[in-house]
């Protein structure tokens, strides 16, 4: 009995204890004059994102909405403070004009609980940081990405073949895409052909498709990485399974060692790694003589990557290269489907582009097809596959015409899907329109309300891929196919509150006709 009385006493001692953790900063907002969204004990202000109710991006479009006029309000991740940035300019300061109190993101990554995701460039922390990305910028430059551009071609021609022996069909276009996507990422980064439009089952795509099928348990760990990042490191949670990690793992070690070996070279992101772990730096497209393989050639330093720093990137950049762009061209097609005349339009300034190059597609002539850019932009205002670009305060921080200082270890939440659908930025935001980017729309646009791709040192570093990979996704569907509504398409999509990225929850369907 007494040892009963003294394990619940602990107990109750145990948690008051977590208690009292849990909420000592929850007075933070409030003493500092600012309007907070109110926490709950442990799990803070966002309990309908924790237990997986509610996806990140309508959590955030809701209080955006609520707090409408206000330049920001307060709410706590975790016990964490954090502030939901609505002010434009404030926005500017934050990401640009005042990046050193900023530099980092606001994930928490244990290097030891999870060394594939702590190594990759979006996780990493100041001079780290730094240093990465500055040896990583030149990978993409507009001359490696024409280097590239054969590549993401060939697989595009693919598509087209394949829809051409299922048009009239009901297409599940965000399978198809994601598949076409994953073609491009398997050869542009890894040098290797997958064929996941004929062989959807392969290991490279069954990998892929792991990484977004998040059960229950994984959302929980996901959303504790995130929310409760002390939680985490004591479990040692990971974001993707370990399976993943080990298949990515080898598979960029056989390559290191089989190009090592060998001496090939290809124009793909694992040589240019291959080229950072060997000789410490990449030139600048402006620095290179053509005899130096076009911009490819590196030069010796002290700097060196690791096996594992190539792994990390290569993951990432498979990530982030498949997934986003293939949501992109997706939720472009369900609009395209509803809007005939828009595709027209399209078609239009892609045979006006054409003419002037004598009926030959390439890089260039992709580049000059402004309307595809049009449409890929309105795609990413409505539906930006990443909701909300998040910072941490890395250094004390007065919020400018204000009495608010930020403390270090304060996060900041910029909610850029509400700010890219509020009327008072955007006419008519629910509407599908690509020529509001047109140049005489867009100049009157504040550049800090659209943020796709982020913006200043943060931004997206394969922003120019991208672009690229989407676009010639766009052209290949647009040039040769109608794109309309079937009985199965479902408009317009729910989001799946188990995914950081915006995911839809069911497939979604269109119908693609020979032109």
């Amino acid at each position: 009995m007494d040892a009963l009385l003294v394990t619940l006493a602990l107990a109750g001692v145990l948690l008051a204890v977590l208690y009292h953790l849990s909420v000592r900063n929850f007075g933070y907002w409030k003493k500092r004059g600012v309007p907070f969204i109110k926490p709950l004990p442990l799990v803070g202000s966002q309990l309908s994102v924790l237990a997986l109710r509610e996806h990140i991006g309508d959590f955030l479009d809701r209080y955006a909405r609520k707090y409408k006029g206000q330049r920001f309000v307060g709410f706590f991740q975790g016990n964490t403070p954090a502030l939901i940035v609505m002010d434009p300019e404030l926005v500017k300061a934050i990401i640009v004009k005042d990046f050193s109190h900023f530099v980092d993101h606001a994930f928490e990554v244990s290097e030891e609980s999870d060394p594939m995701q702590s190594k990759n460039l979006f996780n990493m922390k100041g001079q780290k940081w730094r240093e990465m990305r500055n040896k990583l910028s030149p990978t993409f430059t507009s001359g490696k990405m024409k280097g590239m551009y054969p590549l993401v071609e060939d697989c595009a021609k693919n598509v087209e073949s394949f829809i051409r022996q299922h048009q009239n069909e009901n297409v599940d276009i965000k399978d198809l895409l994601a598949r076409f996507t994953t073609d491009v990422i398997g050869s542009c980064a890894f040098g290797v052909s997958i064929d996941s439009v004929y062989e959807p089952h392969n290991q490279f795509r069954a990998m892929g498709k792991r990484m977004l099928e998040v059960d229950f348990i994984q959302a929980i760990k996901n959303a504790c990485i995130v929310f409760l990042p002390e939680l985490a490191k004591l479990f040692k949670f990971k974001f993707f399974p370990e399976e993943v990690n080990d298949f990515f793992r080898n598979l960029v070690k056989q390559i290191v060692s089989q190009r090592t070996k060998s001496g090939n070279m290809r124009k793909d992101f694992m040589q240019l790694l291959i080229q950072l772990k060997q000789l410490g730096k990449l030139k600048q497209d402006d620095e290179v003589e053509k005899s130096e393989h076009e911009g490819w050639a590196a030069v010796q330093t002290d700097y060196k990557l690791t096996d594992d720093d190539i792994v990390a990137q290569a993951l990432v950049f498979f990530f982030a290269g498949f997934e986003t762009s293939s949501s992109n061209m997706t939720f472009a097609m369900l609009e395209l489907a509803r809007h005939p005349d828009v595709q027209q339009k399209a078609r239009d300034n892609i045979e006006e582009v054409l003419q002037r190059h004598n009926g030959q597609m390439s890089y260039q002539a992709l580049q000059e097809m402004t309307f595809l850019d049009w449409i890929m932009l309105e795609s990413l205002r409505m539906y930006p596959p990443v909701t909300v670009i998040n910072r941490m305060c890395t250094k004390k921080y007065k919020i400018p015409d204000s009495d608010l200082t930020l403390e270090k270890g304060d996060l900041v939440m910029i909610p850029n899907r509400a700010l890219q659908n509020d009327p008072d930025y955007f006419d008519n935001p629910e509407v599908f329109n690509p020529e509001r980017f047109s140049d005489e729309e867009k100049n009157h646009k504040n550049q800090f309300i659209f943020l796709p791709f982020g913006e200043g040192p943060r931004q997206c570093i394969g922003m120019r891929f991208a672009k690229m990979q989407s676009k010639l996704g766009l052209y290949t569907i647009l040039r040769n196919f109608e794109i309309a509504s079937c009985p199965k398409t479902v408009y317009p999509p729910q989001w799946d509150p188990k995914q950081f990225l915006l995911v839809a929850k069911d497939d979604i369907f269109v119908q693609l006709k020979a032109l």
